[in-house]
């Protein structure tokens, strides 16, 4: 058994401790007390971090492993083209800068070759160090729909979004993607059609419930996310371009929210930085606050907010969470609403709740060991200090 004297911890349920000591065996937390608790020869060989913050390792539940977070759009073009050795070994590097960051656990939402599975496999087994990776597989949309370039399922019309949900399920994944719009037009300020049909939303989330798996939607604008609400998707991945009623209605339900902000502000900083046609700052900037917003109006009506960053985004990297809790804080969550949107409630959202997310008897050891205090200045989530997976320092 190895025990860790702790300065504060932070539990990830909204519950803190001052001056304790936490018990890690087997690569689970095997108790949390006092010394007295514990015996006297593990006391006295207790690893000190009386000076430190330790709270659970982040939970990231939207990422792109196979993509890098490039900041020029002309360099990110030829990342796409890429041949399948080449995308691995990159994304095993972002595996790497992921958990030196204090993430423990990503969700990837879609990628090409089945890399995501791949690295599923390797990080479980140990070959290649990084956060355990839960994935969907390839993202399903209709044929030329959203992400379809990216190694996405094209699928038109309910039987072939029953064989796209099976097929993704028969590859190893552990939830479902499904593309219900395409991306925000800047230039317009909107969010285009709802590509998916009701038909072809609702079957796809059936059948993924039928087979256990949870659904992400990726969806914009007011009708893509009612769309998605209405058939009962467990997330909802940017949800830009909504309105308060919306916000409302989504706050009344059981989905949970990932805003992913961090690519909307990279988006901003690049288009007030490169001339552009497709990102103009001014419709940037409108779409960004408005989303903002929304996400404020959203959390003080009791929506479940969880940070994702959807890294590999223009200008988003892995490991870049800790800017989405800074933007988090900004829309007026408060700082333990904040760690608990990458810690116990992301945990929530992807379904892996029973074994992540808070540090309780009986959960796996993921640790993250931070220099500050993060409920009072959140900036201090940066400061990583040491890293553990399943109780082994990272």
């Amino acid at each position: 058994m190895n025990l860790f004297k702790i300065g504060l911890l932070i539990e990830g349920t909204g519950r803190c401790r001052e001056t304790c000591y936490l018990a890690v065996e087997q690569g689970r937390i095997a108790g949390i007390g006092q010394a007295g608790d514990f015996a006297a020869d593990c006391v006295a060989a207790a690893v000190d971090y009386t000076q430190y913050t330790v709270m659970p390792g982040l939970v990231d539940p939207h990422v792109h492993l196979f993509l890098e977070g490039i900041s020029d759009a002309k360099a990110r073009t030829l990342r796409w083209k890429e041949d399948k050795e080449t995308t691995l070994l990159r994304a095993v590097n972002n595996l790497r800068r992921t958990i030196c960051q204090g993430v423990t656990t990503v969700r990837d939402l879609g990628g090409p070759y089945g890399i995501s599975t791949f690295l599923k496999k390797a990080v479980n087994q140990g070959t290649t160090p990084g956060p355990r990776v839960f994935t969907a597989g390839q993202a399903i949309s209709i044929t030329g729909g959203h992400f379809h370039y990216a190694g996405g399922r094209e699928a038109d019309g309910p039987d072939e979004m029953v064989k796209a949900v099976r097929e993704q399920v028969r590859s190893g994944a552990d939830c479902i993607k499904l593309m219900m719009t395409g991306c925000v037009n800047f230039v317009a300020q909107d969010a285009g059609i709802v590509e998916l049909s009701l038909a072809e939303a609702k079957t796809g989330v059936n059948e993924a419930q039928r087979l256990n798996r949870q659904v992400a939607v990726h969806a914009n604008g007011i009708a893509g996310v009612r769309q998605a609400l209405a058939v009962g998707v467990a997330t909802i991945e940017h949800g830009a371009l909504i309105d308060e009623a919306t916000a409302d209605i989504m706050a009344d339900s059981a989905v949970y929210w990932i805003p992913t902000l961090v690519p909307f502000e990279r988006m901003l900083d690049y288009g007030r930085t490169h001339q552009t046609r497709t990102l103009p700052p001014a419709g940037i900037e409108t779409v960004y606050l408005r989303h903002k917003a929304m996400v404020a109006r959203a959390y003080r009506s009791g929506a479940r907010i969880v940070a994702g960053t959807d890294a590999g985004a223009l200008g988003v990297e892995h490991g870049d969470i800790w800017r989405e809790l800074y933007l988090l804080a900004e829309c007026g969550l408060p700082a333990a609403a904040v760690l608990q949107a990458a810690t116990g409630l992301a945990a929530q959202a992807i379904g892996a709740d029973q074994e992540l997310g808070t540090l309780e008897m009986g959960k796996r050891a993921d640790l993250l060991v931070l220099s500050g205090n993060p409920l009072t200045d959140i900036a201090c989530i940066k400061n990583v200090v040491k890293v553990f997976k399943d109780g082994v320092a990272q």
